[in-house]
């Protein structure tokens, strides 16, 4: 999904739960086998929170000129499908003169 949104012109940051343990966290990158995951930041709690991403993991999140979409997307979806929900929620989020 990360491959197909940077594809597609979107910047994809990877942030981490703030609930979970670094301890917890640590065992599950290293299951993974996804070391480039051990030092992802994590989100602000109450950020988070107010968007509803701490609901459901993973949940990702539409940002454009500093403004994030309302709703998360949540879940895991086929390309298509994914490309359609990001690119329609940052149209809604377009605005003229952002830069």
């Amino acid at each position: 999904m990360k491959a197909a949104a940077q594809s597609a012109g979107f910047l994809v940051i990877g942030l981490r739960d703030p609930r979970v343990p670094d301890g917890e966290w640590a065992q599950a990158v290293l299951a993974s086998g996804q070391p480039e995951l051990m030092h992802l930041p994590k989100i602000d709690e109450a950020y988070a929170a107010r968007l509803g991403a701490l609901n459901h993991a993973p949940a990702s999140l539409v940002t454009y000129c500093g403004k994030t979409h309302p709703w998360p997307i949540l879940g895991v979806m086929p390309s298509a499908a994914w490309l359609t929900v990001l690119r329609a929620r940052a149209e809604q989020l377009e605005s003229p003169g952002c830069y």
